[in-house]
């Protein structure tokens, strides 16, 4: 039962995947304005354009250390046949490219995000001669994670037995697919201060479209035995028992007509919360340091309609080899999880345990320290941790990121280095080319064939800068100060 659950979250989690940490590199650069705002609210602060429009831009991550294509690129993949390792026939992803192959560690971390920015953008304000910043945006974000899967399906992976006994640790997951509807606002705090102080906020509204969450609460037995006669000789029959497994879900996806069907399903506000410290002279347009703290993603989303099935203390369950799941075509999870009902309780209505779950947004700190080093270029560093806080709370990848940008009007460009998990080494960086910006913090997979191909990360945004500033001018505004 616990592999078959595992199975329907990863369907649903492949269903609304695109396929996000930011590009933290773009962040750092004081003209990405709004598109900054989501991981930095005093960032569109910075910009001296008063006016800055994101028509669109997409962030996609993926990260994991259970699963690789092997000797292939991800631009190679649209030109590939990927075939699925056969250790029986000595078709391993160690032997022969463009192989879908495993690591088969004893545990598994998944992790996947997107993060489409739709039109966004902010502009300058002055009320009693103060300078305010405020900015609205919308996104669609999709975020999940594995951590520490207790990894029983290397066995089936590695085409060996499994253990007679088999104790099957807890482990958590959670996965939502929303929009967000945000109002980004900032300006200075502390007017004596011989520093520049800086205060944003992110206030956002949540619109729950998909949502999975499964809690294994303790060690599942799970028992091997020979295969009867009749049964199929390659796979041993499984069966669980002394499980205690909450499932609950939500999705657009309609399995009759097979198509998705755009409906809010759940509602929540989020909060995200930023403080800037800038050593800056108030007639320079760029800074000398600047050091901010960020808490991000603060609340949750509640899904009323949401359903809820609860395995606990049921009889022992047949799990491979039953012909009463393996012969069932799959139409939906709802049907699914009362044919596991049935197997376990006899009825399969007993599982369902109400409507209503909540999923607590992916909480994180990211703190930054930005030097400048001589006009326009700059060494950045940031640090992003997950903090959850509300029930069944996504987490997000931690990262530790080093950039070196150069940043004009015009342009700008820069290069990175990144420690996702604090574990695995990744380069990217990117280029902005007027309205265009490209990037990535993993770019060798996207362009270089690797041995396991199991990460990557892209960035592409489309801008406009209407009524476009410049240093003539402001330096044309500016009040003299010379004596008269």
């Amino acid at each position: 039962m616990m592999l078959k659950l595992f199975c329907f979250f990863l369907f649903i989690f492949c269903f609304v995947k695109i396929a996000a940490q930011n590009n933290l590199t773009f962040t750092n650069d004081n003209y990405s304005g709004i598109n900054s705002a989501v991981l930095s609210p005093t960032q569109p602060f910075l910009n001296s354009n008063p006016w800055d429009v994101n028509l669109v831009s997409a962030d996609i991550f993926l990260q994991n250390d259970y699963a690789y294509i092997s000797k292939q690129s991800l631009l190679g993949l649209s030109n590939s046949t990927i075939e699925v390792a056969n250790p029986k026939e000595n078709i391993t992803g160690e032997n022969t490219p463009n192989i879908l192959d495993f690591y088969n560690k004893e545990k598994a971390n998944f992790f996947a995000a997107s993060d489409i920015l739709g039109p966004s953008f902010s502009m300058t304000a002055t009320i009693k001669e103060k300078k305010y910043v405020f900015g609205l945006f919308s996104r669609l974000r999709t975020q999940g994670s594995v951590l520490d899967f207790d990894n029983y399906l290397r066995y089936g992976n590695e085409m060996v037995p499994q253990p007679d006994d088999y104790n099957m640790k807890p482990f958590s997951t959670s996965l939502m697919n929303w929009n967000e509807v945000g109002l980004n606002a900032a300006t200075t705090i502390f007017p004596y201060s011989d520093k520049q102080w800086i205060l944003g906020i992110n206030l956002k509204y949540e619109i729950g479209l998909d949502a999975s969450n499964i809690i294994n609460h303790q060690d599942i037995e799970l028992t091997a035995t020979e295969p009867g006669v009749g049964e199929d000789p390659d796979y041993k029959n499984i069966y669980a028992s002394n499980y205690n497994i909450s499932a609950s879900y939500i999705t657009n996806y309609n399995f009759e007509t097979k198509t998705y069907e755009y409906k809010q399903n759940g509602f929540g506000l989020g909060l995200d919360l930023g403080i800037a410290m800038l050593d800056k002279d108030p007639r320079q347009d760029e800074y000398n340091s600047k050091v901010s703290f960020n808490i991000l993603d603060l609340g949750y989303v509640n899904f009323k309609q949401g359903i809820n099935h609860l395995f606990k203390d049921g009889s022992t369950v047949w799990l491979q080899n039953n012909p009463n799941l393996q012969d069932q075509e799959f139409e939906s999870p709802e049907q699914y999880l009362r044919l596991l009902s049935k197997e376990a309780y006899g009825d399969e209505n007993a599982s369902f345990a109400g409507y209503g779950f909540k999923i607590g947004l992916p909480t994180s700190i990211n703190v930054n320290y930005s030097q400048r080093i001589r006009e326009h270029h700059f060494v950045n560093i940031n640090w992003i941790q997950r903090v959850p806080v509300f029930e069944n709370s996504l987490r997000r990848n931690n990262i530790l990121n080093a950039n070196y940008i150069i940043q004009k009007e015009a342009f700008g460009y820069g290069i990175s280095t990144t420690l996702s998990e604090y574990k695995n080494l990744q380069f990217g960086g990117y280029v902005r080319l007027g309205p265009l910006i490209l990037g990535s913090e993993n770019a060798f997979p996207i362009l270089f064939k690797h041995d396991h191909l199991h990460a990557a990360n892209i960035y592409l945004a489309i801008k406009l800068y209407p009524f476009w500033d410049n240093e003539f001018k402001r330096h044309r505004r500016q009040k003299c100060d010379c004596e008269k």
